[in-house]
């Protein structure tokens, strides 16, 4: 198969895992904004009506103006941890690949051929560990002032289900980045943050492979094992057909 051809089938490939992202990301981020800005979207008691959402964004009482200011804050936090999740995952399709033939705990083993590689993934890994753990600190505040907030203006049962539906949806995405954080910084790993199953990228990806790299993938590919020699080969290495053995 010709190379170009090998090429554009992979450009195809990350460009599917991208556009995949791209729609979790999106209803994910309606998710964020009901369940950080609670004192806006929750039902509340204005006087003896329910309040609109106009009427949340320009109460004058101090509690609630409080709490409105550290929602703001809040949705904030999660902009920024999302756009470095993004490119900590855009950083991990363009770079590395997910290959079932291979153990999750494969990556950190080839790391260590490609310092250069590994080094990016430490500091995005860093980055993405330090923004979701800030994150998960200012939203635990938020649900604090805010929940006393709403249960002051509470309008009953109306109130209760829509605090408890958009918590809960925050609560599971935060879990899920402390997790993938934590694992990933503490294991050297690249844990995918969007993968319906998760998933962990384990191989280096084939458009960043070394020369030898890739005739190591062409001999495997093809039936042969490449194992070290001594000094009767220039090259250090000699190859074994395994369908003749």
């Amino acid at each position: 198969m010709p190379v170009k051809k090998l090429k554009k089938m992979k450009m195809d490939v990350d460009t599917k895992e991208r556009m995949k992202i791209i729609l979790i990301f999106l209803l994910q981020s309606y998710k964020v904004l009901m369940g950080s800005m609670l004192v806006l979207f929750v039902p509340q008691m204005c006087d003896d009506k329910v309040c609109s959402i106009q009427d949340n964004l320009y109460k004058e009482d101090g509690l609630h103006r409080a709490s409105l200011v550290i929602n703001f804050i809040s949705t904030a936090s999660f902009a920024v941890c999302y756009t470095i999740e993004l490119k900590r995952e855009n950083w991990c399709i363009e770079h590395l690949d997910i290959d079932d033939n291979y153990g999750d705990n494969n990556l950190p083993l080839v790391l260590k051929k490609r310092p250069e590689l590994e080094k990016a993934l430490h500091k995005i890994n860093d980055n993405y560990y330090y923004s979701s753990h800030i994150t998960c600190l200012l939203y635990a505040i938020n649900l604090i002032i805010s929940t006393i907030s709403i249960y002051i203006h509470s309008t009953g049962s109306a109130t209760i289900t829509a605090y408890m539906s958009f918590v809960i949806l925050i609560l599971l995405k935060l879990n899920n980045a402390l997790f993938i954080s934590k694992d990933s910084k503490k294991n050297n790993m690249a844990l995918s943050a969007y993968m319906s199953e998760l998933q962990s990228f384990n191989i280096i990806d084939k458009d960043h492979l070394t020369e030898e790299e890739k005739k190591l993938e062409m001999y495997k590919k093809n039936g042969l094992v490449m194992s070290e020699k001594t000094n009767e080969d220039r090259d250090g290495i000699i190859v074994a057909d395994l369908n003749l053995v």
